[in-house]
């Protein structure tokens, strides 16, 4: 077998003992590697109604068949299993699909000791951590790493080891403690942060898995693939997008900032914050606190970053990181401009092993919560979060993850405190339990329903549709026409650049987009590449040749795109056993009911007769029935046959549901009014009103 090691690794940490398991060729040809071979898993062996914590709960480690090779970008590690973190308006006990991505070079020292995936089940009776050496497996007394943050204990394991060239992935003080978006963490900084995969890890009393390898990735066709990952590589090395990338980092981002929606300012409420692109701007942040970048495996870009604090409060802090989202979560969001203070909280998630979203959005639920009188110091043991207050925001993160007083509360991620407290529950800002990111759901519209439509909860990352962007749309405009027949690419381009806020185009440019990203994670790529800065292209011309010289399998790109969905439909299918469908792909009242606060786009908001329009729509292209529930002809299609039985049990979950609440009814058909709608959308940003208020 070439690219892939063929060999997947089990681990039981109940026995404390472990499995060496071959795979077929044919696993591979379907599941075509990486994510598809972790969600494979976590939904054939978890079952409906299962409890996250369970020790049969698989928490599943992968890299794909780039892995380890030359092909740039090629550092990217799956971590699934079901999350602890999402749930379902039906109840905050209702779990499903969970996963997160992470650089760093774990991926690839995986598949030198020899396996493609490993899985851990099981709970051991003490803490463990794990030695891999290529077929040597060694199960350790965690005892002296208990309780250390990420870089302590990561350097440790390093010492006892005497290996510096060990890779390790690792838990902080919030996995142990369980804090539901505890993340994983490796290579100092490379951080798995969504969905609270540290948490499943913790419950586990796992702290770490220490890898090293000595066998070759054998490629193939090698001298094709290494013209190939030469020619990729010279490609994203000198385009203007990988140059800005490089000198700035994801800040680059900002630099769109309130013109793309970029800025999830005081709990994702306003949808617009003064000056942010100046105050957060890649340049300026790059100026004053690069120390120097940072690269994960096989890349030429470098948009990791070495952050240094040369003067001031903050004078001599240094970490790895930060980027873009924890910056906009951690400083935006709760409503504070100093930087230098924004990026110690950055470092300080990552010691303590935290999603820094969801933390970010910890903090800021909490303020608006007390400017809003829903909560008091009562609530808080004493404690009192204003806006932009840096200071009490560090102390707070700390008892989130040691689950100290209100931290412990916080540490359950904020639906549930909202439920708990029976206060608050208004504004939250999330789908499916996960808090949003920094794009504005009220402004661009196709991460609006990619967030909604996520297979993880509200994330970006699972739908990636950045060709809504005018840059992105402008500097890959051949991709519009792969996307779109000619009647869609023409109301695309007609409605240029005001398509970005209008929803017409979005459910097929979702469904395509998250197919396009899926392929990256599938062979272990870098999704930026084929997202945001676009540099390498799309999935055909970055990545699928590589695949095809690298695998010697013979996959057409049709097959490759077919693996993509299957991924998703058995994703989306762990969510459908549970009764969660149409009424779970939406938001909160809030953006339906208030309107961007200032800016260019000041009173946009969504509209529900629209929304469930997109959502039939979207249900259309990916042939499932008008709930969102995965027909059986679909699974037939894609060959998940085995799902069937459990997406009728999941439609009886449902179907009892909406007749409990009264909300049996047919979809809305698409609105009439839209020719007016699209008409005024027309007009330039920073006149237009749009017709959805």
């Amino acid at each position: 077998m070439h690219g892939f090691m063929g060999r997947r690794l089990r681990l039981d940490m109940t026995r404390l003992t472990y499995e060496i398991e071959d795979l077929p060729s044919n696993y591979y040809q379907k599941w075509i590697g990486g994510r598809g071979m972790n969600s494979e898993v976590v939904y054939n062996e978890t079952r409906q109604g299962m409890d996250p914590y369970d020790p049969a709960n698989p928490l599943c480690f992968v890299c794909g068949a780039l892995g380890g090779t030359f092909a740039p970008l090629s550092g990217r590690v799956t971590v699934s299993t079901r999350s602890p973190m999402t749930c379902s308006i039906m109840g905050t006990d209702i779990h499903g699909h969970g996963d997160t991505n992470m650089g760093g070079s774990f991926g690839p020292m995986m598949k030198y000791a020899g396996y493609d995936q490993i899985i851990v089940k099981g709970r051991a009776d003490r803490p463990t951590w794990v030695v891999i050496n290529d077929d040597k497996v060694e199960f350790r007394s965690a005892h002296g790493l208990w309780g250390m943050e990420v870089k302590k204990a990561t350097l440790k394991i390093m010492k006892e080891l005497d290996d510096p060239d060990v890779r390790v992935s690792i838990i902080g003080p919030a996995g142990e403690k369980m804090v539901r978006f505890a993340c994983i963490m490796n290579s100092f900084s490379a951080s798995g942060g969504r969905t609270g995969m540290g948490a499943v890890m913790g419950a586990k009393n796992l702290k770490a898995i220490a890898v090293k390898g000595s066998k070759p990735v054998t490629i193939a066709q090698p001298e094709e693939f290494i013209k190939a990952a030469w020619a990729l590589r010279e490609k994203v090395h000198v385009s203007p997008s990988a140059i800005r990338r490089r000198h700035e980092g994801t800040m680059d981002l900002f630099d769109a900032g309130n013109d793309i929606g970029i800025n999830a300012h005081k709990n994702c409420s306003t949808g617009y914050m003064k000056d942010i692109e100046k105050i957060f701007g890649g340049v300026q942040w790059a100026d004053e606190f690069l120390f120097r970048r940072k690269a994960c495996w096989s890349c030429p870009v470098g948009c990791g970053r070495y952050t240094y604090i040369k003067e001031g409060k903050w004078a001599g802090f240094h970490c790895g990181g930060p980027e873009m989202e924890s910056v906009c979560n951690l400083g935006p969001r709760i409503d504070s401009t100093d930087v230098a203070g924004i990026n110690v909280l950055c470092g300080q998630v990552n010691e303590l092993g935290m999603d820094s979203i969801s933390a970010g959005a910890a903090l800021s639920w909490t303020m608006e919560a007390f400017e809003k009188g829903y909560i008091t110091e009562k609530d808080t043991g004493g404690i009192r979060l204003e806006w932009g207050d840096i200071e009490t925001s560090m102390k707070v993160l700390d008892m989130i993850a040691r689950r100290e007083g209100y931290g412990d509360l916080l540490a359950e991620g904020n639906i549930r405190v909202a439920e708990k407290l029976g206060v608050g529950m208004d504004i939250v800002p999330h789908c499916r339990g996960l808090e949003h990111i920094s794009v504005d759901p009220r402004i661009a519209l196709g991460f609006s329903l990619g967030y909604a439509m996520s297979t993880r909860g509200s994330d970006h990352l699972k739908n990636y549709s950045c060709l809504e962007f005018p840059g992105c749309a402008r500097s890959r405009a051949y991709q519009i026409d792969e996307i779109f027949d000619a009647d869609g690419a023409k109301k695309f381009w007609d409605n240029f650049p005001s398509q970005m806020y209008e929803i017409d185009t979005k459910p097929e440019l979702c469904t395509w987009s998250e197919k396009n990203k899926c392929v990256s994670d599938l062979v272990g790529c870098c999704c930026q590449a084929i997202g945001s800065w676009g540099g390498a292209g799309d999935w055909k011309e970055a990545y699928t040749p590589m695949f095809r010289y690298a695998t010697g399998l013979d996959l057409s790109d049709e097959e490759i795109f077919l693996g993509a969905e299957r991924v998703i439909n058995i994703e989306r299918a762990h969510w459908c056993r549970d009764g969660s469908a149409r009424q779970d792909d939406t938001h909160i009242d809030r953006y339906f009911d208030e309107g961007v606060a200032d800016g260019p786009y000041k009173g946009m908001k969504l509209d529900r007769d629209e929304w469930a329009w997109a959502q039939t729509e979207y249900y259309k292209f990916h042939g499932w029935d008008k709930d969102g529930f995965i027909t059986s002809q679909k699974a037939t299609e894609l060959g998940i046959e085995n799902i069937i039985p459990d997406m009728k049990v999941g439609k009886k979950i449902y179907n009892a549901w909406l007749d409990k609440h009264g909300l049996r009814a047919k979809p809305k058909a698409k609105p009439k009014a839209r020719a007016k709608a699209k008409t005024k959308a027309k007009a330039k940003p920073k006149t237009k009103k749009r017709t959805r208020r």
